[in-house]
């Protein structure tokens, strides 16, 4: 399930929070650390988002098989019905079928002498009866566990959500304290140059593949950043590269720590076009790298979509889907 959230700005700030300044350089360290913080709990969020897309996916298929295994008991209950109530009329297999339809089924098969009594295609079908609700009993069970992980995993997103949003509430409250020649001047100095000069000539890409990833990516410039987003023009930094390389043809998960674990290492001297460029340690940021040492990325709530060099930020590895 696809999520994209924007976040509000905070409410203006009180009388006593406005009167206190800061100066640009430190705010600027201030606002980068909480957007750092808050994209690490963003890349938390993908994993547990992700985790709980493939929770709810295991929950379908054993509630799918416990609605199966019902079906089985209920048809194979009414085949054995006839000869079941003969014989209770009969008074001839009164223990034999309290046992089949007990509580607990595995009781009958530990007193299999009972059937003696029975045909061999009556005894056949009444272990049948008692085999199908021990398969019913397995699948509701793992049908409450997995829903069991669904609630856990829902509140680990809520957490992170609430955690998400306090970081970037804290930002524009730093950003809220700088005078308003001062925020102008940190908003220049937040702009990209022109692509076109720090871009040059770009290598073209190998593959036609790796062109449509690159393709892409370039497209996307100037696009919003906003946590969980996926598009079409709002992204974070692992939609992005999720959905350029989808454009190639290659489904990745929206996590860049887990882009990172399920595709091929390549060393920075073998980059090319349309490779995953991965920062921090733990991995929390990825960008589309586009050749030139340049990469395109979706940075943080401050910035859009945009080009930079890759050694802007603390590298931590670069992978080939």
């Amino acid at each position: 399930m696809s999520v994209a959230l924007a976040v509000g700005l905070v409410a203006a700030p009180s009388t006593s929070q406005a009167a206190h300044t800061i100066d640009v350089t430190q705010a600027q360290r201030e606002v980068d650390a909480l957007y750092q913080q808050a994209e690490q709990a963003t890349e938390r969020y993908d994993v547990a988002r992700n985790a709980m897309q493939d929770a709810e996916r295991a929950l379908a298929q054993a509630q799918s098989r416990a609605g199966a295994a019902q079906g089985t008991v209920s048809q194979l209950r009414r085949t054995v019905g006839a000869f079941a109530a003969s014989a209770y009329r009969n008074g001839g297999l009164d223990q034999t079928l309290q046992l089949v339809f007990s509580e607990d089924p595995s009781t009958f098969l530990d007193r299999m002498a009972s059937l003696d009594a029975l045909s061999s295609r009556e005894a056949d079908e009444l272990r049948q009866v008692v085999q199908a609700r021990q398969e019913l009993s397995a699948s509701q069970a793992a049908a409450a566990q997995q829903l069991a992980i669904v609630d856990a995993q829902r509140r680990t997103l809520a957490l992170q959500k609430a955690l998400i949003e306090q970081k970037l509430q804290q930002a524009q409250g730093v950003l809220s304290q700088l005078k308003a020649g001062d925020r102008a001047k940190l908003n220049r100095a937040s702009r990209d140059d022109d692509p076109r000069v720090l871009l040059g000539a770009l290598p073209v890409p190998t593959s036609a593949q790796a062109a449509a990833v690159v393709s892409f990516a370039m497209a996307h410039l100037g696009d919003r950043y906003v946590w969980a987003a996926t598009g079409p023009h709002a992204w974070d930094c692992s939609g992005l590269a999720m959905m350029a390389w989808r454009a190639g043809g290659v489904s990745l998960p929206h996590s860049s720590g887990e882009q990172f674990a399920s595709t091929r290492r390549v060393a920075m001297a073998d980059l090319q076009p349309g490779d995953l460029v991965f920062f921090y340690s733990p991995v929390s940021h990825v960008g589309i790298y586009i050749g030139n040492g340049m990469m395109v990325h979706a940075p943080n709530p401050g910035r859009r979509v945009e080009v930079k060099p890759i050694d802007y930020l603390p590298f931590a590895g670069a992978t080939r889907p």
